[in-house]
């Protein structure tokens, strides 16, 4: 006999209605996946080891290495410390679905509220409030970085390093082509960048600049920074309060105007390099002298400076006879923007939390370590910001390091920190970073943003679909 289909017994039959179909929330499946994990997991993983369990990604482990040898010696506390190679976030989901045991973790903006969600990382509130010294630290965060490590009106994480964007150029370059100061809106931006073409401005190798500007829309896992760089700096507002997106009507068109200007600048006046869409680590394309103007992150302004890494510096070094290390071939300025009045960039914060899973009898020394981390050692001091600062030009995220002595001079090297101290009161996160679903959504912006580019999609249509795309993923969370 053959069998009806399941739904056929019923819809034909007057007032039977037909089984609901099971739906469940992004957020509801997150949560039971990792309910199930655990279960799996349970009686499955190694005996924890006897210290605190910290894992990160994999930047210059060896200098972490030493940052919490240092920590040992200062609190006899022992850290069993874990690089994680490949993917961070995928190897990392993997642990946290599968119960690893885990204290605490270096924890991105672009994850944390997925993080949060799906119940692996642990409020710590408590820690604070039960730590009198914290409430000043607290008060010297930057509000973004302290925005950015609080969910659900919950404190999460403590400060590894922050920074932001800046808009660099080629100063001797644009000396060469006749200007005095770089370009303040991106109209001015489009005139100047013709000229100095046409000036046939050449490289340290001695090769004509064919393309003045240079930026980062290659598709990544933390790719298209640029995008919300150059936004920010016009002042778009992109989400509202609830997160909905405004784009392609928000206040002015102001997001279509910008991918307008960018592929006018690719296509019609060719003063973008086409290898803004492919071209990985921008600072040695800028270190090799072969921009004029590009974006950055801040930290990497010490990078393209240093002779050591840097053609420009070099050549203009070798030319004046010096033996410094540094040149400030390239300086920073605002990033251009619609209107000479708006000015913005984009920051971002990684953190240190603890996971849900931390021991209870090894939380206090993991809270120690979080604090000598992310926060003051024994001794009262930021020494792991300042540190990673000396060391590698990382960002810091507490405002008084920006007047410490040592950390102005040593910026005043390839710097200018009057600068850097103006450009940090207009930082802000990505307005849609704090949804559950802004994983998804990065891999799907960045291939329409790269449409709009190649020329396939107009900018509002592409914005239109990217927007489209959002309200999906906010019912598919609801």
């Amino acid at each position: 006999m053959r069998r009806s289909h399941p739904r056929s017994r019923y819809g034909s039959v007057p007032g039977v209605r037909p089984p609901v179909k099971p739906r469940m929330t992004r957020r509801a499946f997150l949560q039971s996946s990792t309910a199930a994990g655990l279960g799996l997991a349970a009686g499955c993983n190694p005996a924890p080891a006897p210290g605190v369990i910290f894992k990160g990604w994999v930047y210059e482990p060896d200098l972490v290495r030493e940052n919490l040898d240092y920590f040992e010696r200062q609190t006899g506390i022992r850290v069993d410390y874990n690089a994680v190679s490949g993917n961070y976030h995928d190897k990392m989901v993997a642990l946290h679905v599968g119960g690893a045991p885990m204290e605490c973790c270096y924890v991105r903006d672009d994850d944390f509220a997925e993080w949060v969600e799906a119940g692996w990382l642990r409020p710590c509130d408590d820690l604070l409030a039960a730590d009198p010294d914290m409430s000043a630290t607290t008060a010297d965060l930057f509000p973004y970085n302290l925005s950015s490590m609080t969910y659900g009106g919950k404190r999460y994480g403590l400060p590894y390093y922050t920074d932001f964007n800046i808009w660099i150029y080629n100063a001797p370059m644009l000396e060469a082509a006749g200007f005095d100061t770089p370009a303040r809106t991106l109209d001015e931006l489009t005139e100047q960048a013709i000229k100095v073409r046409e000036a046939r401005v050449r490289t340290p190798a001695g090769d004509v600049i064919e393309y003045p500007i240079m930026l980062n829309f290659r598709q990544s896992v933390l790719g298209f920074l640029d995008w919300w760089t150059l936004n920010y700096a016009s002042e778009a507002t992109l989400f509202d309060d609830d997160l909905n997106p405004t784009f392609p009507d928000d206040e002015d068109r102001r997001a279509e105007t910008i991918l307008q200007w960018l592929t006018d600048g690719i296509h019609r006046h060719r003063i973008i390099s086409p290898s803004s869409l492919t071209a990985g680590q921008m600072r040695d394309h800028v270190a090799s002298g072969r921009q004029v103007y590009g974006i950055l992150n801040k930290y990497d302004l010490e990078y393209v400076n240093n002779r050591r890494n840097s053609a420009a510096a070099d050549n203009k070094l070798k030319r004046r006879g010096s033996d410094a290390q540094h040149s400030k071939v390239y300086r920073m300025a605002p990033v251009p923007s619609i209107s000479a009045e708006q000015n913005g960039t984009l920051g971002w914060t990684r953190m240190y939390c603890l996971t849900s899973r931390c021991r209870e009898d090894r939380m206090q020394d993991a809270w120690a370590l979080m604090k000598f981390l992310g926060a003051k050692d024994a001794e009262g001091e930021y020494y792991t910001a300042r540190r990673w600062f000396r060391l590698r030009g990382l960002g810091f995220a507490y405002r008084s390091l920006l007047d410490d002595p040592d950390i102005v001079a040593q910026t005043e090297q390839w710097g200018e920190i009057d600068k850097v101290r103006e450009q940090s009161r207009h930082v802000r996160p990505r307005e849609n970073i704090k949804a559950p679903w802004f994983p998804d959504f990065k891999i799907y912006y960045q291939p329409e943003i790269q449409k709009v580019l190649l020329g396939q999609l107009t900018p509002r249509d592409g914005l239109a679909r990217i927007a489209g795309r959002c309200r999906q993923l906010i019912a598919e969370w609801s």
